[in-house]
């Protein structure tokens, strides 16, 4: 796919693995877009929903997500708001997986 299709549809599938001997937790994601794998993401350190805001870096540093900011507190759109915004679909999940060489 070439970055200047239109973008119909996002989808972000994240992995999570919580290191118990340091409680750190880390991620990777796969990143689709209009329904073709894109980029799969390193593991990262990070919590929580961090695995989406990984892949939306990744999207909006390789071109796909024209507008998409840093606001003037520091935090950054939201891609569900940004997404829907600009008539993209997008849905997300996760699965905590018990191995780091799971991620």
């Amino acid at each position: 796919m070439t970055k200047a299709k239109t973008i119909d549809s996002i989808v972000i599938v994240g992995r999570r693995w919580f290191q118990k001997s340091y409680g750190n937790t880390y991620h990777t994601a796969d990143v689709f877009v209009n329904g073709q794998l894109v980029h799969q993401c390193d593991e990262e350190y990070g919590y929580g929903d961090q695995y989406e805001h990984t892949a939306f870096m990744w999207l909006k540093d390789n071109g796909y997500l024209e507008g998409f900011q840093r606001h003037e507190n520091g935090s950054w759109d939201s891609p569900r708001l940004y997404c829907e915004e600009n008539g993209i679909g997008y849905s997300k999940t996760v699965t905590d997986v018990n191995r780091e060489k799971d991620l």
